[in-house]
């Protein structure tokens, strides 16, 4: 499979698109690529929806704290360098995510209706995932 990768435990789920996973003994911030769930927290202008609480949920149930996961980064650089570049606004860091048996959280997440495929940061690099993402 392309881009680099990056074996972590989870910390826990924040909501249905963000998860803290621990990262050279620290809880590190993951935004996860290619999703955008409605909100479960007041933030900004932003209200808090049920559709946001039912993705939160979601999440909650296909990752808990203490699971295995894989981040797979946007591009093929060596893993340290991976963890600087690939950074959002909030200094999360921006990977997709698969789940220890193999699923794919974005897929799942999309497949169900509780995010479009969202592209802020651009389609999915991989032609594999994008595909993956339009058919769900």
């Amino acid at each position: 499979m392309a881009g680099t990768t990056l074996d972590v435990t989870v910390d826990r789920v924040v909501d249905g698109d963000t998860i803290r996973v621990m990262l050279d003994g620290q809880s590190e911030s993951i935004r996860i690529l290619s999703l955008d769930t409605e909100e479960v927290f007041q933030s900004g202008s932003k209200p808090v929806t049920p559709m946001g609480k039912k993705a939160s949920e979601r999440a909650n149930e296909l990752v808990k704290s203490g699971d295995k996961v894989k981040l797979r980064f946007p591009g093929t650089e060596p893993v340290e360098e991976a963890v600087k570049k690939y950074r959002g606004n909030f200094g999360r860091l921006l990977v997709w995510v698969e789940l220890e048996d193999g699923t794919d959280f974005q897929e799942v997440m999309i497949k169900e209706g509780l995010s479009p495929y969202f592209m802020k940061y651009g389609h999915a690099e991989y032609s594999f995932l994008r595909q993956r993402y339009e058919d769900a």
